[in-house]
C-alpha cells in the first residue's frame, strides 16, 4: 500500500498565497506610489487649498504654514521617486507610513475641530474633506 502525503499539497497552498501576497504588495506598492507623485504634483501646481486648510488649524504657528505647504508636496514627491527606483525601500516605506499617519491625525483633527473646507490634500483636482 502506497501512502500519500498531503505535504506537496500544503507547499503548492503555500506558493498561491505567497504569490497573492506578492500581488496585493505589488499592486499597494504603487497605487501609494502613484498617490503620493499625484498629490504632491497637485500641490506644486496649486498650492492655495493647502495654505487655506492650513490657516485654520492653530496648532501649527502662522510662520510656519508656508514652509510646511513647501516642503510637504517636495517630500511626497521624493517618497514616491525613492519608492518607484526602490531605494531603501524598506525605510522608504517606514517613513511613508509616518507620513500617512500624520494625515490621519491631521484628519482626526480637523474632523474633531470640526474644519467644515476642503482638507487641499489633492489641490482643487479632487475635491477630499475631513470626516
Amino acid at each position: 500500500m502506497t501512502q500519500i502525503t498531503v505535504v506537496k499539497d500544503k507547499k503548492i497552498g503555500s506558493l498561491k498565497e505567497i504569490k497573492i501576497k506578492k500581488y496585493i504588495y505589488f499592486v499597494s506598492f504603487y497605487i501609494i506610489t502613484a498617490v503620493l507623485l499625484f498629490s504632491g504634483i497637485v500641490k506644486i501646481l496649486d498650492p492655495l487649498p493647502l495654505m487655506e486648510t492650513l490657516k485654520l488649524i492653530t496648532i501649527i504657528p502662522a510662520s510656519l504654514h508656508i514652509i510646511f505647504a513647501t516642503l510637504l508636496p517636495v517630500v511626497e514627491i521624493g517618497l514616491a521617486v525613492l519608492m518607484i527606483m526602490k531605494i531603501k525601500p524598506k525605510i522608504t516605506l517606514a517613513t511613508v507610513a509616518v507620513l500617512f499617519a500624520a494625515f490621519l491625525g491631521f484628519n482626526i483633527y480637523g474632523t474633531i475641530a470640526g474644519i467644515g473646507t476642503d482638507c487641499g490634500c489633492f489641490g482643487n483636482t479632487i475635491k477630499s474633506g475631513f470626516g
